[in-house]
């Protein structure tokens, strides 16, 4: 449809008109759509950081698993804060100290470890990591295979995700 009128040109052709040509925008919603647009933006660049936090989150459950039986206590240093609490699957209360001394307990010593499952779900600067693990262990000469889930507690602290708590269940009948 061609409104009358004087229109410009670009190599002889007419511009064809359109109706949001006429809409004059106020200030005010030139800065609504601007808000807008910023929005969409941050939006955007929330959820790529999420994405690079829950990928750091799902490394740093594997790498603490990994290092059971390469009995890897620089690692697990590395993931745990210094305020650590796992209740273990007998329901005992563990610090990060005893955890590591346990680590290289000559009466127990994991032969392989699996991650079967795994989710991350991220609440701002906290990180929650749901997974079930089957791994073989050598307790006291006896070689079993067991499996567990566990929840591990994350939190951000000065830009350095740490594992600041711990919950694991068996998942074994006995």
């Amino acid at each position: 449809m061609e409104r009358p009128g004087k229109r410009w040109s670009f190599k002889g052709e007419k511009k064809k008109w359109r109706p949001c040509d006429y809409i004059k925008l106020s200030k005010f919603d030139k800065m609504k759509k601007t808000l807008i647009i910023l929005i969409g933006i941050f939006y955007c660049y929330n959820s790529l950081a999420q994405n690079k936090d829950a990928e750091t989150l799902k490394k740093m459950n594997a790498d603490w698993i990994a290092s059971y039986v390469t009995r890897d206590s620089t690692t697990m240093s590395r993931i745990f804060a210094d305020d650590l609490v796992l209740t273990n699957p007998g329901g005992r209360a563990m610090s990060k100290k005893e955890i590591l001394k346990s680590l290289m307990s000559p009466n127990q010593q994991f032969l392989s470890t699996k991650v079967d499952t795994v989710s991350v779900r991220l609440f701002g600067n906290i990180g929650i990591i749901d997974a079930k693990i089957t791994g073989v262990v050598k307790v006291d000469d006896k070689t079993i295979t067991s499996r567990t889930c566990y929840m591990d507690v994350y939190e951000k602290r000065k830009g350095r995700w740490y594992a600041v708590a711990a919950h694991v269940t068996s998942l074994d009948p006995n």
